[in-house]
């Protein structure tokens, strides 16, 4: 492939994103020919941003926060799973239309059962936000039959509307899986104990700053898994630790399992992922 196939990955903030890096290493794989570039593209720019993208023969873009609920409104298609999600964290042009997906939930799953070798079935999971981050990641975890989950938000009426949203598109009874929404007040958060609680709010890009969580909250829990990834513990994963959670994990794993299902999405292509997972990027 002498043309170099243009590629992107947008959001605000965007300076710390190693998707550039990840691709190319998959690229690197099969002697393909890549262009990542990365920019902060915000709400407001979004539908500027991408015409122009794509009229310049751009082939794919990752989503980040905060454009995974809005970028959907550009998409000619819309996949199962982004439909789902109600958000979507890639865009991709086929066949003269764009198409919108979701590999989020896959990529999480994939670095939950596989690398970190952690089963979500008959579990009680916590997830803290209810952005599109959170929409990205749930049906995939219902799939796999959780006793519970349940969604905390600053504001709960978000996290009402998201569990509204998906009671409308998924059976939960069938998957025997108790769907909770509410805020972050402890009368919410401390009437379960969790095998697995994932932060899923931007809270780690700020320096800084904290949820302020009870700390009773990581009695029991077996793993912290902070979306956000980051060379140094995240302060969700100190908190966690310091709290009594057994194990932390970032979002590393995830970020590389689910970057290599868009890879394939753009390309045809499944890359090998275990380099990158052994060896992250500085």
């Amino acid at each position: 492939m002498d043309k170099k196939l243009k590629l992107a990955v947008i959001g605000k903030p965007i300076s710390h994103s190693k998707s550039p890096e990840i691709h190319q290493d998959f690229a690197s794989q099969f002697d393909t020919k890549i262009e990542f570039k990365k920019d902060e593209v915000t709400p407001e720019t979004l539908e500027t941003w991408l015409a122009d993208f794509f009229k310049d023969a751009g082939k794919g873009v990752s989503i980040t926060l905060p454009l995974k609920e809005a970028a959907l409104n550009y998409a000619d298609e819309i996949s199962d799973r982004a439909r789902l999600a109600s958000a979507c964290n890639v865009i991709y042009s086929k066949d003269e239309k764009i198409f919108a997906d979701c590999t989020d939930g896959f990529g999480l799953i994939k670095d939950l059962e596989e690398n970190l070798k952690v089963s979500l079935e008959d579990k009680k999971i916590l997830i803290l936000g209810a952005g599109g981050a959170a929409r990205g990641i749930i049906p995939s975890i219902i799939e796999k039959k959780p006793a519970k989950l349940k969604v905390a938000n600053r504001t709960e009426s978000k996290a009402l509307l998201l569990r509204e949203d998906l009671e409308a598109k998924v059976n939960l009874k069938e998957k025997n899986t108790i769907f909770e929404a509410g805020d972050l007040s402890d009368d919410f958060l401390l009437d379960d104990s969790y095998d697995l609680v994932i932060n899923s709010t931007s809270i780690s890009t700020q320096a800084g700053e904290s949820l302020g969580l009870p700390k009773d909250l990581f009695t029991g829990t077996k793993l912290a898994y902070d979306l956000f990834y980051s060379a140094k513990k995240t302060a969700f994963m100190q908190d966690a630790l310091a709290a009594g959670a057994e194990k932390v994990s970032d979002g590393w794993g995830m970020l590389v399992e689910q970057g290599a299902e868009s890879f394939r999405l753009w390309t045809n292509l499944i890359p090998d992922t275990s380099r990158l997972l052994e060896k992250p990027i500085d």
